[in-house]
This record gives C-alpha cells, sequence and structure tokens, in this order.
C-alpha cells in the first residue's frame, strides 16, 4: 500500500500546534481527549493532499494556500446535527413572547423594521423555522413590519445547502405536515424546498464569530440566537462573543442560546428569562 494512503498518526506536539492554530483563527477548542476526534477528521484530506505528516498539513495551512485551505478545514471540523423546530420550547417561547415583544419594542422606537441574527445557522433549519414564524404572524403580530433575518456560518459548504433550501423527511421531522404543506415545495425522492416566499425573509452570509471587528458591520438586532456554539468555546471566546452580541442588541432585546448553554457567570449585561419549559436572555437597559 502506498505509504501516503495508510492512515497518518498525530503525535501530542502535532495536535496541539493544530489545535493552537484552529483556537486562533476559529476560537473552537479542542482538549486532548478531541485528539483522535481532530485526526479522523482529517487523515482523509491528508491523504487527498498526499501529505506525508499533520506538520505538513500545518504548514500548508500557514503558507500561501492557506485562506483556501481553512475552509476546507472549518467543514471538517466543525458540527452540523441539526433539524427545524429544534428544541420546540424555546422555539414556541420566540413564536409566542419573545417576537410579539420584539414587534412592540419596534414599534416604541418608531422602527418599521426587525432584524433577527441566526448566529451559526449551519444548513439553514434554524433561520428558516423563523422565517415560517415570521411568514405565518406577518398579518398580524408582525402587521406594518418588516422582517429581516440574518443567517451566517463559518462553515460556506452549509451555507450553500442553506441557500438551495433543500431538506429531506429527517431534517423536517419536528413539522406538522401543516408546516410542511404550507412552507415547502415537494421535490420528490423524499426531498422539500422551503418555499420563495419564506426564504425571502432571510439572507446568508459568511461570518466568523472572533472577527470581533466584523460585528459592527452586521448592523443592530432585535433578537440573536446562538444555539448549540458557545459549548465549542472557552471563557475568553466566550465572554468576546457575548460582549459583541451585546452591543449590536437594542435595549432589552433577545437573546437565545442552546438549552444546555448558560452565561450567567458572565457579567454580560444580560438578565435571565424563565419561559415555559425553556429561557432565554434580555439585554439591561
Amino acid at each position: 500500500m502506498d505509504p501516503l494512503q495508510a492512515k497518518q498518526q498525530m503525535t501530542l506536539a502535532e495536535f496541539r500546534s493544530l489545535r493552537d492554530f484552529i483556537y486562533v483563527k476559529s476560537g473552537i477548542f479542542f482538549s486532548e481527549s478531541k485528539q483522535y476526534f481532530l485526526e479522523n477528521r482529517l487523515n482523509k484530506r491528508i491523504g487527498e493532499l498526499k501529505l506525508r505528516s499533520y506538520s505538513d498539513y500545518l504548514s500548508l495551512l500557514q503558507g500561501i494556500q492557506g485562506p483556501g485551505e481553512l475552509k476546507r478545514l472549518f467543514v471538517e471540523i466543525t458540527t452540523n446535527e441539526t433539524s427545524f423546530w429544534r428544541n420546540p420550547p424555546q422555539i414556541e417561547a420566540f413564536q409566542n413572547i419573545v417576537l410579539p415583544e420584539a414587534a412592540k419594542q419596534a414599534r416604541e422606537r418608531g422602527q418599521s423594521r426587525l432584524r433577527i441574527w441566526s448566529a451559526a445557522c449551519s444548513s439553514g433549519e434554524e433561520p428558516y423555522t423563523l422565517a415560517m414564524i415570521c411568514q405565518e404572524l406577518k398579518d398580524t403580530v408582525l402587521r406594518g413590519i418588516t422582517v429581516e433575518i440574518l443567517g451566517t456560518d463559518i462553515s460556506e459548504k452549509v451555507l450553500s445547502q442553506a441557500q438551495d433550501g433543500v431538506y429531506n423527511s429527517y431534517t423536517l421531522r419536528n413539522l406538522t405536515p401543516e408546516q410542511l404543506l404550507r412552507h415547502f415545495i415537494p421535490l420528490g425522492k423524499d426531498l422539500y424546498q422551503v418555499k420563495p416566499e419564506v426564504q425571502r425573509f432571510t439572507s446568508l452570509r459568511h461570518f466568523n464569530l472572533v472577527d470581533y471587528a466584523a460585528y459592527r458591520q452586521l448592523g443592530s438586532f432585535d433578537v440573536i440566537f446562538c444555539r448549540n456554539v458557545l459549548i465549542y468555546f472557552d471563557e475568553v471566546v466566550k465572554a468576546q462573543v457575548l460582549k459583541g452580541f451585546h452591543e449590536l442588541l437594542h435595549p432589552r432585546a433577545y437573546l437565545l442560546v442552546g438549552h444546555s448553554e448558560s452565561i450567567h457567570a458572565f457579567n454580560t449585561g444580560f438578565e435571565l428569562l424563565h419561559f415555559s419549559k425553556a429561557m432565554g436572555y434580555r439585554k439591561r437597559t
């Protein structure tokens, strides 16, 4: 067998060097217990590039080909397990409490536009879930208000999938038959496409959450979703990301994080909100 096709073994020194590089570029931190995960994710790519070691791969990342390969690296190391209507109690809290209150506050500010950011939106399930809700409420709760939903992710591959807006029944498993009929076009072969009237609420762009200087380019928001992302960051990066969110949110605007994530240890200027079987945060005035 060609030695380049054999499974490459990652040394601890190589792991630490790659881990530190990834941390600087993305804020994602891998503990030493994740060495096997990183080796497993990158071994095929090492073979494709005909490299002899993970040190060679790091050198490539740091060289002239680095920016292009970094996009590929982000695809390999990020986890994109998601679905429509994920964590239903929180989505229902958004629908029944957060969105009506955000619309009310926008009107009180004299604004007819409401902006929502789905940070680390993966292949689009979250922003399209929010768009479905906005589509259903556009003539009642959102009457007279234009809604803009921004979906961002570090992986250009999943953003491309989000742009296509095509999903299988497993990803759509939490939706009712009525929701599926109302918001999707069946394509056959167990595939469904998001209807144009839902997609029009949403814009998608590449964004790295540790690019702190770029936050201000995004504008202000009434609601930010950042679910199941903070768990991949250490305390330093988490604090910086939360600071960025805080600065972009209007007074008393909302931040919704994953159900297993807590930001109470940070003096972030957010107050904890308890919903039915869910929680969220609101920016203090």
